[in-house]
């Protein structure tokens, strides 16, 4: 990946110095003009923010960093108090407060890219991040012949037009299955592979058939999430499946990765070679629902690690670790009164094919309860039937929101060894 950076003092006077900076570097890192300019925007009332909070004598530090399909924009500044509410997605202006007026900026900001989070880093820093995502045409139809049963076939990577076809293959043959939306915009696929993001195997023949395809990307650090096998017109043909799905082994077995996450499975998918590690219910407007279930593989010992675990989910967490027969120091917390902010931030994650979102905790704050149910409520709005919680037990502050959201209709579904900085808990909202 790309970087370039500048540091600059939280003056009003380095506004134009800090957006010229963005928008080019933004250009330049591939954006098109008009996600250069939305990024730019957001840099723009970010800064604003922080020289009306903090003293013009801070330092700042800006980083663009480009892959193939995105721009990041890091801003890393001394810890301050911060009042972020606007970046929550149900975040409304009414403008009959001066503080409302103030943070139209934020709101503005949040809008204008596709992610964004916030980080608490060791020497008293914050690192607040946004992310712009290049713009990619949908699928296009492709005409692409009935794939014959294959007497011999190679494993290798796909080319880029290989990629295309294997899209137009998964959204053909698996429509009754859950698809990754990796697969509906081929454009950003093929940057994805190249950046390292997704790898991709094919099976193909010495004429060009492909009879069978994989995926797999890093979550983490320690988490790979497998997609696949699929293959077309290859009835019976195991031995396929399990070169696929071997060869994402092959790659990754010997590198510091812990885990193996399936949970977009198909027919030939090893199911036992995996543990389940919980269900959750997807629900659909005009079909039935259907259930889900995450698979895990481990690929290394599990040497254990340490987990901070609130009293309402101890029952849950021990029964799970004791499933999996996962070593973990259990620390149990519950808040106890220290200081939070008055005002929590949460990300939304959506996935419209899916009609699901899963919120992320960014920043902790008193009105966790309150917050919780305004999200409820404008997905709710919105139509969107499959709600999430994705909380890291790695992180005492998100443990202190288990229990605001329990008491709002969430339970605990999956439980993801080493999913965040240590285990994730993604919780389903269950009217």
């Amino acid at each position: 990946m790309k970087k370039t950076k500048i540091v600059v003092s939280i003056h009003r006077d380095f506004l134009s110095v800090v957006t010229t900076f963005v928008e080019r570097s933004s250009i330049a890192l591939g954006l098109g003009q008009d996600e250069a300019l939305r990024l730019t925007l957001a840099s723009e009332e970010i800064f604003s923010y922080l020289c009306s909070i903090m003293g013009q004598d801070k330092g700042l530090e800006v980083t663009c960093t480009g892959g193939l399909y995105f721009v990041a924009v890091d801003f890393s500044f001394d810890s301050v108090e911060l009042s972020l509410q606007a970046f929550n997605i149900t975040a409304g202006i009414t403008l009959e407060e001066a503080e409302d007026l103030e943070d139209m900026g934020l709101l503005i900001a949040a809008r204008s890219v596709d992610q964004l989070s916030l980080e608490e880093l060791q020497g008293g820093k914050i690192l607040l991040r946004l992310i712009k995502n290049k713009a990619y045409l949908a699928l296009q139809y492709m005409e692409s012949p009935e794939t014959p049963p294959l007497a011999s076939y190679s494993i290798k990577p796909p080319t880029q037009d290989e990629i295309k076809v294997l899209s137009c293959l998964v959204l053909r043959d698996y429509s009754d299955h859950i698809i990754p939306h990796a697969f509906r915009y081929p454009g950003r696929l093929i940057d994805m592979v190249a950046s390292t993001i997704y790898k991709i195997v094919i099976a193909v023949d010495d004429r060009g058939f492909i009879g069978g395809g994989a995926m797999w990307r890093r979550m983490n650090e320690k988490v790979v999430e497998f997609y696949g096998p699929y293959l077309f017109n290859q009835k019976d043909n195991l031995e396929m499946a399990e070169s696929l799905f071997n060869a994402c082994i092959e790659q990754i077995a010997r590198t510091e990765i812990m885990g193996l996450l399936c949970r977009f499975t198909t027919d030939w998918f090893p199911r036992a070679l995996f543990e389940p590690i919980g269900t959750a219910v997807l629900h659909y407007e005009k079909t039935v629902s259907r259930e889900i279930t995450w698979y895990y593989r481990g690929l290394h010992e599990d040497t254990g690690t340490h987990v901070y675990v609130p009293k309402k989910l101890a029952g849950y967490v021990e029964n799970k670790y004791r499933e999996l027969a996962l070593p973990r120091d259990v620390y149990i917390t519950d808040y106890s009164g220290e200081y939070m902010g008055e005002y929590s931030v949460f990300a939304s994650d959506f996935d419209r094919e899916l009609n699901q979102v899963t919120l992320r905790p960014l920043w902790p704050g008193k009105d966790g309860m309150e917050n919780i149910k305004r999200h409820i409520a404008a997905f709710k709005k919105e139509g969107i039937l499959n709600i999430f919680f994705a909380v890291d037990l790695g992180v005492t502050a998100q443990a202190s929101i288990v229990d605001s959201l329990m008491e709002c209709g969430f339970e605990p579904k999956i439980l993801i060894p080493y999913g965040g900085r240590s285990d994730l808990i993604i919780f389903q909202f269950l009217p």
